[in-house]
């Protein structure tokens, strides 16, 4: 993987800051270009180690003017959460030391938009388990992660997941985009979805495994999903496809990411540590908490994850 990026800006609202930031500080916010929104519990996990500290460093950052905070609910979610998203100026001026060449294209017709707010904490939860439940120690956990805004590129956005996770049992890596389904999605297009990225990615010269995980919220609707995905054997990847469905319900996966029971629309049964790996040997190093901290770690984090698997960047050219 590539070498950590170093930004600099030119003076904008809110970026004046910047100096005097913390690296973890600093790792966060640039996350966020690509990571879009955060809680304080998911800023705790990423960068800070506790949730008071992590409500200081963000009300401070809202006071800079970097951030700004809001409560996202819907339907949905009545309820909602407390969430901080970058201010304007601020996200324009960090896209520029991102991509100072500007943002890779698009095909024709594909929209830049990613999905909202609610949905996107829903698909940070699934982040927050895995790397939250990662144990080194016992050779499983997380190594990368990316979220949907810079996966909208994958494929020049012929493929929409909503992260790309890379898990690793051993020294095999698994290669796992994540579908997180709110249920406000139609069978048919839970289908279509599953059908482009085999239409896609096995036109490719992949033959790697790549796995599609449909989180959904519960076991009623995992039934249903499955029901739509039917048809496919074993994993659930027909005619010699390279692409396997998988669906697990959301209380499952967050109780025990790497021991939740995974099925396909065929009716085989797996835990994520045990799919078949893209890879095996030279796995990435683990992601852990706190890493932020770290701006290496951003690596693993952001674009550069589907870039370096040269099995998913071929597609995207």
């Amino acid at each position: 993987m590539t070498a950590a990026r170093r930004p600099g800006f030119r003076a904008g609202p809110g970026i004046a800051a910047w100096a005097a930031l913390p690296e973890r500080d600093r790792g966060l916010l640039l996350w966020l270009v690509h990571g879009d929104v955060v809680t304080a519990e998911l800023a705790a996990l990423l960068a800070y180690g506790h949730r008071r500290v992590a409500q200081r460093r963000l009300a401070r950052l809202v006071e800079y003017g970097l951030l700004t905070g809001f409560w996202a609910a819907n339907r949905q979610r009545p309820r909602g959460r407390y969430a901080y998203s970058l201010t304007k100026p601020v996200r324009a001026a960090l896209e520029r030391s991102v991509w100072p060449d500007g943002r890779p294209p698009l095909s024709d017709g594909v929209p830049e938009a990613v999905s909202p707010v609610i949905h996107g904490l829903a698909t940070h939860d699934v982040l927050a388990a895995f790397l939250r439940a990662s144990d080194p120690g016992r050779g499983y956990g997380l190594a990368a992660w990316a979220p949907e805004r810079p996966l909208i590129r994958l494929a020049r956005g012929l493929l929409r997941p909503d992260a790309l996770a890379v898990v690793r049992a051993g020294d095999a890596s698994i290669v796992l985009a994540i579908e997180r389904d709110l249920g406000t999605e139609r069978g048919p297009v839970l289908a279509a979805k599953l059908e482009r990225y085999r239409r896609v990615y096995d036109a490719s010269p992949a033959r790697a495994p790549l796995h599609v995980g449909f989180v959904v919220d519960s076991a009623r609707r995992a039934a249903s999903v499955r029901a739509r995905l039917r048809g496919g054997e074993g994993g659930g990847a027909p005619g010699g496809s390279a692409v396997f469905a998988w669906v697990v319900a959301e209380p499952a996966l967050a109780a025990d990411p790497y021991g939740a029971v995974w099925l396909a629309p065929g009716g085989d049964e797996a835990r994520v540590v045990d799919l078949a790996p893209h890879w095996a040997g030279d796995p990435w190093p683990w992601l852990r908490p706190g890493d932020l901290a770290d701006p290496a770690a951003l690596e693993a984090l952001d674009d550069r994850v589907y870039m370096a698997i040269p099995m998913l960047a071929g597609p995207a050219r």
